[in-house]
Order: C-alpha cells, then sequence, then structure tokens
C-alpha cells in the first residue's frame, strides 16, 4: 500500500477515535448524518455545475462526468479544479468495480485518476485506494456553521455587496477568476467554470463593488436546507478592505433568511481564507485528501 494512503489511514482512525471520546465538537456541528449530508450537497452541487456548463454557448470548452448513486468524477480540462470523484464511501462500502469505472473515466481523458476522500469515509474506500498505489496530493478543510442559532458580528449587511443580476454574469465571472489570479484582470472570454457556477440552478451569485468598481465576488447555492458558500474572492487591488468577510456574512445572512438550517464551505488549510471562516462562526466538520493515482501521472 502506498505510504501516503496509510497514513492517511491512520489519520480517519485518529478522527474516528477523537469522535467517539468527544474531543470534536459532535452535538450541533458535527456527526455521521450530518457528514453523510454535506458530502450528498456536494455531489448535487457538482451536478448542477455539469448541467448549468452545458447551457454554455457552443465553443465553449466542454465538460465530461461520470455519475453514479452516491457520487460523482467530473473532467473540465486539464487544469480545472473540479476534476475529481467525489461521494465515493459517504454512505457506505466502495467496490473495486466503482473504483475501475472512475480510473476508466480519467483514463479516457488522458488524466490521472483523482479522488477526493472524506476523512469520515468508509474504510473499503482508503483500502482500495492503497492497494492500487495512490498517493496523498492535497488536503481541504470542510466547514459548517449552525444557522440555527448564528448571529452576525456586522452591525449591518456591507451596503458594497448585493446579489448579481443575470445581465452581470460575464462581469461577475471575471470579478471571480480576477480573484483567484494573481492578475488584477483576467484576460480572455471563455471562463467556462466561472459561467456555470453563475448559471447553476440552484445558485445566487453575489458580487461586492469598491467606488464603482468590482472588488470581490462569491456563490451561494441552496439545496434541501444546506448552504453551500464557494467561489469566493477578492481582486488584488481591492484586498486588506474587509470585502471578504462581507461576501462571507451576506450570503450567510440570506441563507438563514431563507429558512436553511446549515451553512458549509471548503477551504485550504492555514489559508487567509480560513481565518474569516472561523472568524465568522464556522466550525471544522472533516479533513478531505486528494488521492491521485500514480501510473497516470506524466
Amino acid at each position: 500500500m502506498g505510504r501516503h494512503v496509510n497514513e492517511f489511514a491512520k489519520m480517519h482512525s485518529c478522527i474516528s477515535i477523537a469522535i467517539t471520546e468527544g474531543m470534536i465538537i459532535i452535538g450541533s456541528f458535527l456527526s455521521p448524518t450530518l457528514a453523510v449530508q454535506l458530502e450528498t450537497d456536494l455531489v448535487k452541487g457538482n451536478q448542477q455545475v455539469v448541467e448549468a456548463w452545458n447551457t454554455l454557448p457552443l465553443g465553449t470548452s466542454s465538460i465530461d462526468s461520470l455519475a453514479w448513486d452516491q457520487g460523482i468524477a467530473i473532467y473540465g480540462g486539464q487544469h480545472c479544479p473540479l476534476n475529481g470523484a467525489v461521494g465515493l464511501g459517504v454512505s457506505g462500502p466502495v467496490t473495486g468495480q466503482t473504483l475501475d469505472r472512475v480510473e476508466a473515466f480519467y483514463a479516457s481523458h488522458r488524466h490521472p485518476s483523482i479522488v477526493r476522500v472524506s476523512s469520515l469515509a468508509d474504510g473499503t474506500l482508503i483500502a482500495l485506494t492503497g492497494q492500487r498505489g495512490y498517493v496523498l496530493t492535497a488536503f481541504s478543510h470542510r466547514w459548517v456553521l449552525d444557522l440555527a442559532s448564528w448571529k452576525s458580528m456586522l452591525t449591518a449587511p456591507d451596503a458594497r455587496v448585493h446579489q448579481a443580476n443575470p445581465g452581470e454574469e460575464m462581469l461577475w465571472a471575471r470579478t471571480v477568476a480576477s480573484g483567484f489570479s494573481s492578475e488584477d484582470t483576467v484576460q480572455g472570454d471563455s471562463l467556462a467554470l466561472e459561467r456555470a457556477f453563475f448559471r447553476m440552478s440552484s445558485g445566487i451569485p453575489v458580487i461586492a463593488f469598491e467606488h464603482g468598481h468590482p472588488a470581490g465576488a462569491g456563490m451561494l447555492a441552496l439545496n434541501d436546507g444546506i448552504a453551500a458558500l464557494f467561489a469566493t474572492s477578492t481582486r488584488l487591488s481591492f484586498r486588506r478592505k474587509g470585502l471578504h468577510l462581507a461576501l462571507l456574512d451576506w450570503r450567510l445572512r440570506y441563507a438563514q433568511q431563507q429558512g436553511m438550517r446549515w451553512a458549509t464551505i471548503e477551504t485550504e488549510p492555514g489559508s487567509d481564507s480560513q481565518r474569516n471562516v472561523e472568524r465568522i462562526g464556522f466550525r471544522l466538520a472533516y479533513v478531505t485528501a486528494e488521492l491521485s493515482h500514480p501510473l497516470l501521472q506524466g
């Protein structure tokens, strides 16, 4: 078995023990049932992205997906951040046949097979990926917030933030892409992923302006009582002005008003985003590991 996957398996075991012993807050913040809900919401969101992507004009880059009862694998081009299979091991054991299908899907695109594994996933997934030589390539943190008891730390919604209207699709997409770039303005007209986010059936795109200039943006998706926040970014020249926190706060207020019970968001460990997420009231739900098949790396 791969060394890195063995290490993740040990971490998975430690986290499971910690939950049992009460070292991780369960109650309102984390339970196996809630973890399944969060992962199911992620699968549903990715399915909606694929559907929205397919509504983009002809000539836009394409997306491909492989769906099964409890998960989905996406390929949106060599550098698409959504590439990977999610939902594996969420509700029960994973079979070799299912992993075979995922690997064949990515092989057909000449891309490494990528599996995103929750630390609460069924142990069969850890065993299978280890036996097949998968290696650990990244971690992310999944956060949760109980909207039933949440109170904003801001006295009022930030006036710089509002829901984007349909005519602002390209403006919103460029703003999001610019915020994730080292350049203040992104060139090009495709922005397929960002435009697919904007068009999601459950989505609420949000944009922030500073002195009349688009400064930051983010996405909110509402499904089955869960509010997913993602694609939050601030353009380089508008950082350190409280916009990231304002974008989080606006979406949480909106989700609460719509009767959502839980809010969730994903961050890179130790990032500026994580600090704001914790500051506004989110608690760590679990760790997600990205595993990649080394035989297809080149």
